[in-house]
């Protein structure tokens, strides 16, 4: 979800630079809300599970793409499905263009090979690839996601009954990357009891429902959205908040995909692999390298030795609820 809600902006770019360009962007049909509609723009959905699962499925979603007569194919995302997909246009006779992801240079820094320094960023390699076909552009500082916000979700909104929301996106794909439920308590506790603030706890899944309905129940002014609303939603939910902290996660990517300010929180990954989120670079909440020079230890969450999993317990553990409120007094003034 994060490397889609990063892509957006960059497609907005794109598009806004050349008045004469058409893309059919391919992914899960569940990302559609993410991008703004346009004349220019048209999104194809993937079914990965059933029609377009394996090598037979993506030769079928092939047949479904080659009616196009594209161009160009880029791949954004170089996966074995993407490779799998592309090598049958370049048999057409379709030119292809690859993203460089920059793994190599990322696992360095993971197993300090390399010094940590600010890699390029994700959104650039995307504006790369799009160079790479002959089509130049920038990333504008302007291309969020456009939101109008529906008749639910805004009656919604009158209930709450503080004059300041704040979300919350407690989860991650691996554990790595939260804080736990502990330090969210105490989060919750303050912020709704010292500041006032009302809370909406954001995730997904039956697993992490349960846990936020029961923050639910014990703390006032708190609430999960889990189950209550849609996805596109949510991200208007985001839109409206007075602040998102999130983990490194795709809910940090979401609320600056619709121009909502992030406090984003960093353990045992690093900002400066590439992941930052877009036009949200200045209240990350971290541990320095200094103070612990194993970060980062892991490129997207997942660790793979002993020494890379206590790098990641170390990391949580210094992280303190001062450090978050913090920042989330600096966005609000």
């Amino acid at each position: 979800m994060g490397d889609v809600a990063l892509t957006a902006p960059v497609i907005h770019s794109v598009l806004e630079s050349h008045s004469n360009l058409e893309i059919t962007f391919l992914s899960r049909g569940f990302f559609e809300p993410l991008f703004n509609k346009s004349n220019q723009f048209k999104f194809k959905s993937a079914d990965l599970k059933s029609k377009h699962k394996g090598v037979l499925g993506l030769r079928k979603l092939f047949k479904e793409l080659k009616q196009e007569k594209f161009d160009a194919v880029i791949d954004l995302h170089d996966v074995l499905r993407t490779k799998i997909l592309r090598s049958f246009f370049k048999l057409s006779g379709t030119p292809v263009f690859t993203i460089d992801k920059g793994r190599s240079e990322k696992n360095n820094v993971v197993s300090k090979k390399k010094p940590l320094e600010e890699l390029k960023h994700m959104q650039q390699r995307y504006l790369d690839v799009f160079g790479k076909a002959g089509i130049e552009s920038k990333l504008k500082k302007d291309a969020f996601l456009s939101v109008k916000v529906d008749h639910k979700v805004f009656t919604f909104c009158q209930t709450l009954t503080e004059e300041k929301t704040i979300g919350i996106a407690p989860f991650a794909a691996h554990w790595t990357k939260e804080i736990g439920t502990d330090k969210l308590a105490k989060l919750v506790y303050y912020l709704t009891t010292e500041r006032k603030f009302n809370i909406l706890l954001f995730g997904g899944g039956e697993k992490e429902k349960q846990v936020l309905e029961s923050f639910s129940k014990n703390y006032k002014n708190t609430q999960s959205i889990i189950g209550q609303f849609s996805f596109e939603q949510e991200l208007m939910l985001m839109h409206k908040l007075d602040a998102m902290i999130a983990m490194d996660s795709g809910n940090m990517h979401l609320a600056s995909l619709v121009n909502t300010k992030v406090v984003s929180i960093w353990t045992a990954t690093h900002p400066y692999l590439g992941f930052s989120p877009y036009q949200n670079k200045k209240h990350y909440v971290q541990v320095s390298t200094t103070d612990l020079p194993c970060r980062p230890c892991t490129v997207y969450g997942k660790v793979k030795t002993k020494e890379q999993e206590e790098c990641a317990k170390k990391a949580i553990k210094n992280i303190t609820v001062e450090m978050i409120i913090e920042q989330v007094d600096l966005i609000l003034k």
